[in-house]
């Protein structure tokens, strides 16, 4: 004990130093999104590991709630299998090379709610497949865009984004509708340029539709709150609340699409 007083006594000065900076670095990280995003994907792993060593803490005084979760959904995921197998009258693989989609699983390391533009990071980067332009989805709905991508850790465009925008539909009634965050609130969100004869009621589906190539058809996005009538009365809006609880986000999967290049390369022969 005597020999480290005497150590910390020596040597304060350069002890104090090296603790301001790591507070400067972490206090920057934390309160600028742009800051946060460039120290994760940029050259500085370290902070990126600082990261995903506190969230790995988070995680398991969180293990019971988690463990619900995933049984939850492996209960789900049992049900459509079994549906599959009964109504086949032979056997399929049930990934093959036709499949479409492939889920990369990732834990979210960083994740912000109450800006005007929020940003998570997840744990899986260029060396794991993920690349820019990925839908990321949670075992709940659907969660955000990949904007930028480093080596190990990659940025998501999170739904409670002022630059979100999903295409949507209403599963009672198929119409179509586009999903933005204008609401300031991470519970809810709003889909908007919804044709006036359209009937909505509180609790009605809201589902990915067949025209997006980032995330797969029907996958949940949330529940109809209220529907909101437009003054110049060509155009409805309804309130809806996320079937993700951002709040609480931390295991997410990366959807990457296997065909998406081909159809990009095709889209791009018909822009302007």
């Amino acid at each position: 004990m005597y020999n480290l007083r005497r150590f910390i006594l020596k040597h304060h000065f350069v002890i104090l130093f090296i603790l301001l900076e790591v507070i400067s670095i972490l206090l920057l990280a934390r309160s600028q999104n742009f800051h946060r995003n460039r120290l994760v994907n940029g050259t500085n792993t370290v902070v990126g590991k600082v990261l995903e060593s506190s969230s790995e803490v988070g995680n398991y005084f969180r293990l019971s709630k988690t463990n619900k979760e995933l049984a939850e959904e492996n209960a789900m995921l049992r049900e459509q299998l079994s549906i599959v197998v009964d109504t086949m009258e032979r056997s399929y693989d049930l990934v093959d090379s036709d499949t479409v989609y492939e889920y990369i699983p990732a834990q979210v390391v960083n994740n912000s709610t109450n800006q005007a533009n929020n940003y998570i990071i997840i744990n899986k980067g260029s060396v794991d497949g993920v690349e820019r332009d990925m839908g990321v989805v949670s075992t709940k709905g659907i969660v955000g865009v990949v904007v930028d991508v480093g080596k190990h850790y990659a940025s998501i465009l999170s739904l409670l984004h002022s630059k979100s925008f999903v295409g949507v539909r209403f599963k009672g009634n198929q119409e179509l509708g586009s999903l933005r965050w204008n609401t300031n609130d991470y519970r809810h969100g709003m889909v908007e340029d919804i044709p006036t004869h359209v009937e909505l009621h509180q609790g009605d589906t809201v589902l990915t539709s067949s025209y997006s190539f980032i995330f797969p058809e029907d996958l949940m996005v949330g529940t109809v709150d209220e529907l909101q009538s437009m003054a110049s009365g060509t155009f409805n809006k309804a309130r809806i609340t996320f079937a993700t609880d951002f709040a609480t986000l931390r295991h997410v999967y990366v959807v990457k699409h296997h065909y998406k290049h081909e159809i990009d390369s095709l889209k791009s022969k018909f822009e302007p």
